[in-house]
């Protein structure tokens, strides 16, 4: 498997700054998460960072914002697809629609828009990774792909690969191993971090993400290194994406941040090296 840093977890850092710390702390590579930055200067900027640095692009993620140079909405998925196939990257990872209903107009628009990136990647090394939800609030559960079920259905159906984040399943309280069992089929991309227990201070969305959700592996409820270890076992060689909140990363020291990245490297490395010794 390779361990790949998002850079999601340094949104707000210049992105040499997240290739050379990718680059320090021994990753084998990013995943480029589309942000102002990559719209301002380019796909060509990114390869350039890539050669200086050797640090690959082995997943591009649609924006984190709500919008895109291609609009807002599902144009993000567009947005990813056509980076990833200027850098030769072999997955996308799109998020679903977020609805309950597939005949509401959000969904419709959604299905649009995967259509038209399916034609972009036909015989393409580029491919779609449709990542699992989490759940934020007690109504995540009416999601169209709240069940691992639905997602797999829907996946074989169209052609697509799967995103497993294990954050978003333990938020879901399926339990990372049978939620994994379900999609192993598919998944080609891992987003791995931790989930503490309790609710955020004011229970406010964005805390629950920086202080609950996307915390260090290791450091919070989910059996991640027994999941890492069956990864290996399953002789799993796609990318591991470290994706942990700025706070839990400590990104305000420099000297923390390094040590966090370390960290988290080490403890994966560790409980795939634990596959080769049973």
């Amino acid at each position: 498997m390779l361990l790949n840093l998002s850079s999601a977890c340094l949104y707000m850092f210049p992105l040499r700054r997240v290739f050379a710390l990718a680059a320090d702390h021994g990753y084998d590579g990013i995943e480029l998460v589309m942000a102002p930055e990559v719209c301002l200067k380019g796909v060509a900027y990114v390869r350039a960072l890539v050669r200086e640095y050797g640090v690959p692009v082995l997943s591009v993620h649609q924006s984190m914002l709500p919008f895109c140079p291609l609009g807002a909405g599902p144009a993000r998925m567009r947005d990813a697809v056509l980076a990833a196939q200027a850098l030769e990257c072999p997955v996308v990872v799109v998020h679903d629609p977020f609805t309950t209903s597939w005949e509401s107009a959000a969904a419709r628009r959604w299905m649009r828009e995967l259509e038209r990136c399916l034609d972009l990647v036909q015989d393409s090394v580029t491919q779609l990774s449709l990542e699992n939800p989490g759940w934020y609030r007690q109504s995540d559960g009416n999601n169209v792909f709240a069940q691992p079920f639905a997602l797999l259905s829907f996946a074989r159906r169209y052609g697509l690969d799967v995103t497993y984040d294990t954050c978003h399943a333990g938020s879901a309280e399926l339990g990372v191993a049978p939620v994994y069992d379900v999609l192993r089929e598919r998944v080609s991309n891992v987003h791995l971090s931790d989930l503490k227990p309790g609710s955020p201070p004011l229970g406010l969305p964005l805390l629950r993400t920086l202080m609950i959700h996307h915390q260090m592996p290791g450091e919070g409820q989910l059996p991640l290194a027994p999941f890492v270890t069956q990864l290996a076992e399953d002789g799993y060689a796609g990318p591991v994406t470290l994706e942990i909140s700025m706070t839990a990363l400590q990104v305000w020291s420099r000297r923390s941040l390094g040590k966090r990245l370390a960290q988290a490297a080490a403890y994966v490395r560790s409980a795939a090296l634990a596959a080769s010794a049973a």
